[in-house]
């Protein structure tokens, strides 16, 4: 998995100036031109808790070097990086605000598809990662290929020797930076089975979908969606200490995939925008 992920990032890199020259055309779909200046979102990595567990630090350095490509305002390079994918969860005050701004969008199309998971059996609830290794392994070798583009780790690990521990999740050491699971299951005879998992990364007011994957037997079901949407929820109730004082939420590049996964990321509401982080 090790392997497939740095194979990933380095694919990712090496196609990021072509793609961005190409798809910059998208910027269309939300009224902007190709090369017009874009709205800036000012990050705050350190706060709100300003806290001193030392992983933060880590998970700051990380993000400023993940970051570090985003386009400029000006000058010829904006037009060969990637363009962030923002949801200014300012302008939903609460949960339902955002439900209902994504009905509107869809045509009420993925709240539906939501519900039909739900009514299918399909539960979400926070997961620890590696206490599903095995399941997370067979969800990403269950397609070659998606909407996102090949998906390396189905082509170079076949997930033999792995096993689920089922671990319980447990609350990160601090509310500002961390990085937390939710996993979508249906319940078998057999007992609950993994189907979907999005990861999530939290720096400071930023909060970005690190992971997203369903397995390809489940795609038509909508558990992907209402495991969205579920996680969604739980960021704009912003009722537990991991959700409160969050501004920004990233999910990827406009660049990056292909029209049904550029179609998707509009329709949950997320805009083009540039970063800049606060100085520190």
């Amino acid at each position: 998995m090790a392997l497939a992920k740095s194979l990933t990032s380095m694919l990712h890199q090496s196609i990021d100036p072509w793609l961005s020259a190409t798809r910059k055309v998208r910027l269309r779909d939300y009224g902007l031109k190709p090369g017009e200046i874009l709205p800036v979102a000012h990050l705050h990595p350190e706060t709100p808790h300003c806290c001193g567990h030392p992983l933060c630090g880590l998970i700051v350095a990380d993000a400023r070097r993940f970051h570090r490509r985003n386009a400029p305002q000006t000058g010829l390079r904006r037009w060969v990086v990637p363009t962030a994918m923002l949801v200014d969860m300012g302008r939903f005050p609460t949960s339902d605000a955002y439900m209902r701004a994504v009905s509107k969008r869809s045509r009420g199309n993925i709240v539906r598809a939501a519900k039909k998971a739900a009514r299918l059996g399909v539960s979400c609830v926070p997961i620890h990662a590696d206490g599903y290794a095995a399941s997370i392994a067979a969800i990403a070798a269950s397609k070659r290929f998606r909407s996102g583009g090949p998906v390396l780790s189905a082509w170079v690990s076949s997930g033999a020797g792995l096993v689920d521990s089922r671990e319980q999740p447990t609350a990160p050491p601090c509310a500002s930076h961390w990085t937390l699971t939710w996993g979508a299951f249906v319940h078998e005879d057999c007992g609950a089975r993994l189907i979907a998992h999005v990861s999530l990364r939290r720096v400071g007011d930023m909060c970005r979908t690190h992971e997203i994957m369903c397995h390809g037997d489940y795609l038509k079901t909508g558990a992907l969606k209402f495991l969205f949407l579920e996680v969604a929820r739980w960021l704009m109730d912003r009722r537990a200490p991991e959700a409160q004082g969050l501004r920004w939420f990233m999910y990827g590049a406009m660049e990056h995939g292909g029209v049904g996964l550029h179609e998707w990321k509009r329709l949950l509401c997320f805009e083009p925008a540039n970063l800049a982080f606060a100085p520190g």
